[in-house]
């Protein structure tokens, strides 16, 4: 239950903290916006893994999964879905990345032997379904964008996958920090010579919270709930955003109502 609510956590900022990065994002491109995130994160994280004792180096292995799991995720699942998202629009690319949470359900079954009985696989066709209300809006399918987004798809499926195989041998912070501190060092690189940007407090503290807190819950969750249920209840995500966005002022649609439903609904049917 512990790890369950750390994975539903984890999606509930991921929901809210993309607004955090906007201004960063605008102003400097995503590479910039990104080394600032990273910042936040390692700013958390350099002081609680030294008092946790977690600041390790990891075995060989270990590193090697950590690495696959932050190219899969943070690297090419996040650069495809962000291209996709410029070629169809966000509601499109949502609708198409976010099927991961099904891939993941198979995937998982079949390299590492977790559990898929019918009452999960429902919940997780549930989610997607109630991701779909709320993000699709219609329009032109974009081929190239859709293979973008189906891209994303695939890395967001086997990032998760490479994380659990990792956590074997490092804990669930010991991961956070070395993925935060390799990005971060691919970012700066990147962004050299020109790292100021505006909102470099908010990409900051989004970071914190992102990355630094909701990255070290979710690998929490795969390492004791496996990465089927960790993924799936990272869904809550997009009713999260629905949700801030109504308390900001936005009208909460009927699609809205339905879809936060169905995400929750599958959820709920799959942890029962």
């Amino acid at each position: 239950m512990i790890a369950l609510l750390a994975a539903v956590l984890s999606g509930v900022i991921w929901g809210v903290v993309p607004t955090l990065y906007a201004e960063a994002t605008r102003s400097g491109g995503s590479v910039r916006a990104n080394f600032w995130k990273s910042l936040g994160a390692l700013a958390f994280l350099i002081p609680l893994t030294v008092l946790t004792g977690d600041m390790v180096v990891p075995p060989l292995i270990g590193l090697l999964y950590i690495i696959a799991n932050m190219s899969l995720g943070t690297g090419l699942g996040d650069y495809s879905f962000l291209k996709s998202i410029g070629l169809m629009g966000p509601g499109r690319a949502t609708s198409v990345a976010f099927t991961y949470v099904v891939w993941t359900a198979l995937l998982s079954h079949a390299l590492l032997g977790e559990p898929l009985t019918v009452q999960i696989m429902t919940g997780v066709l549930l989610a997607v379904s109630g991701i779909w209300v709320l993000t699709y809006r219609g329009g032109r399918w974009d081929v190239v964008g859709t293979f973008w987004a189906l891209l994303s798809s695939i890395c967001y499926t086997l990032g998760p996958i490479a994380a659990k195989l990792a956590l074997e041998y490092v804990t669930p912070l010991t991961m956070t920090l070395w993925n935060t501190l390799i990005i971060t060092s691919v970012y700066g690189v990147i962004s050299y010579p020109v790292y100021r940007v505006k909102g470099i407090g908010k990409a900051f503290m989004g970071g914190l919270l992102g990355v630094g807190v909701a990255l070290s819950l979710y690998f929490y969750a795969i390492g004791s709930a496996g990465v089927t249920i960790a993924t799936l209840a990272t869904a809550i995500g997009p009713p999260t955003s629905q949700i801030a966005s109504h308390l900001s002022g936005d009208r909460l649609t009927k699609r809205d109502v339905v879809g936060s439903t169905l995400v929750v609904g599958g959820l709920i049917l799959s942890v029962m």
